[in-house]
């Protein structure tokens, strides 16, 4: 039996490669966003997705019952945004408990038909920092939102990761905190399977945890490279990854694949490499 759609959030300071990470881990997906929100994946991956304009959490919700079986993810990009243009349209309707209840019923509302559409959905947020109240308390870093919803809607996904770099890492210095047991940062990962940390690869982490994630319709060869790429790297070591990922990169573009889905795909594997090997020392350790 198939694993159920995973339901996500990824968050991290403007700039990061959010976006871009779910087009390379969604590239059949519809995004929700902001008008010319998915430049990055065009520029970056090579494809330009399906789009809907980012209005309000309603609207949203709609297009989850409407267009859940039409594709095999939906991502909302800038969930805070969204959530913020939800708040002020509602400020017109309603004012004081009623406009606060009405926007945590519509989250509500949201996250129960993301859970049950039949489809992968994933949010993409702004990351607020840790802060300590007047009266001592802290409060966790997570999303851009407010009140206690930093805290309200990780708590309804099954894998929320935190974007953060590490300069060591070439050429790509994104990775993503799990936070599961932080007293800093909301984390989530339902699955007990992710490596923290593990590359900035929502893709690779999925398929990881099990997780179906569909390649793009143009490049259907693409697992079957990602997958000898990372057998290749297993057998050789994790000091001959460079020279692995050189090697099939040239011959990717001697086949004529383009740039952007030969870099994508070597991407792919050393990521899976990297996520198998953490995977590995893990299951193997007791404590």
């Amino acid at each position: 039996m198939s694993k159920p759609p995973v339901f996500g959030l990824s968050y991290a300071p403007s700039s990061y490669g959010k976006t871009v990470d779910v087009g390379y881990a969604f590239p059949n997906a519809l995004f929700i966003c902001k008008t010319g929100g998915t430049k990055s994946i065009t520029s970056v991956c090579g494809f330009s997705p399906a789009t809907l304009p980012h209005t309000t959490l309603d609207d949203a919700t709609r297009a989850l019952h409407t267009h859940g079986k039409e594709f095999d993810a939906i991502v909302i990009d800038e969930f805070d945004f969204l959530v913020e243009d939800t708040f002020r349209a509602y400020e017109k309707r309603f004012s004081g408990f009623k406009l606060f209840g009405e926007l945590r019923k519509s989250i509500l509302t949201f996250r129960n038909v993301a859970r049950d559409c039949g489809t992968h959905v994933w949010l993409t947020a702004l990351e607020k920092g840790p802060k300590v109240r007047d009266d001592g308390r802290k409060v966790r870093g997570g999303p851009a939102l407010t009140g206690d919803l930093p805290e309200k809607v990780p708590a309804m996904c099954d894998l929320v990761l935190r974007g953060s770099r590490d300069p060591m890492r070439k050429p790509w210095p994104g990775i993503y905190r799990i936070d599961t047991s932080s007293t800093d940062w909301v984390g989530k990962d339902r699955d007990h399977g992710t490596p923290d940390p593990s590359p900035m690869n929502i893709g690779e982490i999925c398929r990881l945890n099990g997780y179906e994630l569909a390649r793009h319709p143009s490049a259907p060869w693409q697992e079957q490279f990602v997958e000898a790429i990372a057998d290749e790297m297993k057998a050789a070591g994790a000091g001959e990854d460079v020279e692995v990922v050189k090697k099939w990169f040239a011959q990717l573009l001697e086949k004529g694949v383009s740039h952007h889905f030969a870099r994508w795909t070597v991407r792919d594997a050393w990521d899976r490499a990297v996520l198998r090997r953490a995977q590995a020392a893990r299951q193997s350790s007791f404590f």
